[in-house]
């Protein structure tokens, strides 16, 4: 056993803890020996005696195969160089022999070493070799994993529609590899590797594709297109690289080149076909409709679409004609949407038939949505009377609708008078 005395100074509480917790280590009692030291961790304010323990505690760890734990005690000892070596030897188990044999071969006190770590130095230090010469090279995983843990809160901050410290946080998961790679030595193994360059690219444009979706909820478009350039250079194969430049265009109305996009996304592997030829026929729905985008958000609009795909849904049949009545008043026509037509503040309309008796368990859901004005009647009258007799029409009682369900209905009123579908009703069901 080492000199405590020498290293630690007298004995005092301290160093007769950490020999107790040696003693026990030396008769393989894992659980006192490491309760022991934790002890010395939590009330001890010598940093060379805390500094000591938390090595011994990794130490305990990796003698009960607690990788994880080890690297994280290993970590905070790690100027110690059994931390060194047993940090090493838990890369080894996680699968990242070259960064294990990185760390050992970089290690400057090996002679140091407690007789337990240098046994198992000996021991596991050829299997170390064998499998550098067999496995491709990783990234380092002390790099690795805190890029991780970055990308999961921001994807937590994201969620919660935190954008700013979303961005944030990817943005530092960014600079930390970028970091580390512009470190390298131009004589570098790591710089060369195709492996270590594809595990980066790929952990990078995660990040960028991330920090995309955040700038394009902020609406920061010059941001945004300045990422999609770098997203394209970086991985020009991945499908999400022209998803987000497919979007920016979007944002930015110039449909031609979304589409574009979207198209190059089609040819990407792995895209899935559905949702991205949904959002083609979301181009060419704004492009129809590009003279009321001034001033709108493209996210707003695909509301509106979706709204839109549900709301002619609905008008193909007979339910828009049996949902309106015919009322005169004296030289003016006006048509009254009964109970049955609602429409929602996100602009989509839902036909509601309550019994006159009972009403089922959705019917008065929706009694209650209008209660709290989360539902509304929907009225409508005649625009004009065109000189062949034809009629348009609009909605009214609309003033306080949300400005997505005031642009749905008027897509909807174009739709119906575009396509002359409100005289063919008239014709067929109301007159």
């Amino acid at each position: 056993m080492e000199d405590l005395s020498t290293n630690y100074g007298s004995f005092d509480e301290d160093s007769l803890i950490m020999c107790q917790g040696n003693a026990a280590l030396q008769d393989d009692e894992i659980d006192a020996a490491c309760s022991y030291f934790i002890k010395v961790v939590r009330d001890s304010s010598n940093d060379a005696n805390v500094k000591y323990c938390h090595s011994k505690i990794a130490e305990c760890h990796y003698r009960r195969d607690r990788w994880r734990d080890c690297m994280e005690s290993a970590k905070l000892s790690f100027t110690l160089p059994d931390s060194e070596v047993l940090f090493a030897l838990c890369l080894l188990h996680k699968k990242d022999p070259h960064a294990a044999l990185g760390i050992i071969e970089a290690c400057d006190n090996l002679s140091s070493l407690s007789d337990y770590v240098r046994q198992e130095l000996e021991l596991r230090e050829p299997e170390i070799r064998d499998a550098v010469a067999s496995a491709p090279r990783r990234l380092p995983v002390i790099i690795e994993e805190k890029v991780k843990e970055l990308k999961v809160q921001g994807n937590h901050k994201f969620k919660s529609k935190d954008f700013n410290a979303a961005c944030k946080l990817y943005r530092n998961g960014i600079r930390i590899l970028e970091d580390w790679f512009e470190s390298l030595g131009s004589d570098s193994k790591y710089r060369s590797d195709k492996d270590i360059i594809e595990q980066v690219q790929n952990l990078h444009s995660v990040l960028l594709s991330n920090l995309l979706n955040c700038e394009m909820n902020q609406n920061n478009l010059n941001v945004c297109r300045n990422l999609c350039d770098k997203l394209i250079d970086m991985r020009s194969s991945w499908k999400k690289s022209y998803y987000w430049s497919a979007m920016c265009y979007l944002s930015c109305f110039q449909f031609q080149e979304a589409e574009q996009h979207f198209n190059m996304c089609l040819s990407c592997p792995g895209s899935e076909n559905d949702s991205i030829s949904e959002k083609i026929k979301f181009v060419k729905f704004l492009e129809v409709h590009q003279s009321r985008l001034e001033g709108q958000s493209i996210l707003h609009w695909q509301e509106v679409f979706e709204a839109h795909s549900k709301n002619m849904s609905w008008l193909a049949g007979n339910l828009f004609a049996m949902s309106i009545t015919k009322i005169y008043h004296e030289t003016d026509t006006h048509w009254h949407m009964t109970t049955s037509a609602l429409i929602d503040n996100s602009g989509k309309i839902t036909n509601f038939m309550a019994p006159k008796y009972e009403a089922s368990e959705k019917d008065r859901n929706l009694i209650n949505e209008m209660k709290r004005n989360e539902k509304k009647k929907l009225y409508v009258h005649l625009t004009q009377i065109k000189a062949d007799g034809s009629q348009q029409i609009g909605f009214t009682d609309t003033d306080n609708l949300s400005q997505i369900a005031k642009l749905s209905l008027s897509v909807l009123e174009e739709e119906i008078n575009c396509k002359d579908v409100f005289n063919a009703f008239v014709k067929n069901y109301l007159k």
